[in-house]
């Protein structure tokens, strides 16, 4: 299931939510809450920073490389 907040589009099949993607976040936008990754939509700016640092590839942004 792929989650779209923004711009950014999460592949929850592949996330492993590790919280590379959140600590890397400029804008505090994505939280590992348990065992799933919260996109907190108000707070994106599709920089597409997570996405670069994300280890399996599970999020894409088009606003980032």
């Amino acid at each position: 299931m792929n989650d779209s907040h923004n711009g950014i589009t999460v592949d929850r099949k592949i996330c492993v939510v590790c919280g590379a993607c959140a600590a890397a976040c400029p804008a505090e936008a994505l939280v590992v809450e348990g065992l799933s990754l919260v996109v907190a939509q108000e707070r994106c700016r599709p920089c597409g920073i997570a996405a670069l640092v994300c280890p399996t590839g599970a999020l894409a942004c088009p606003g980032g490389k």
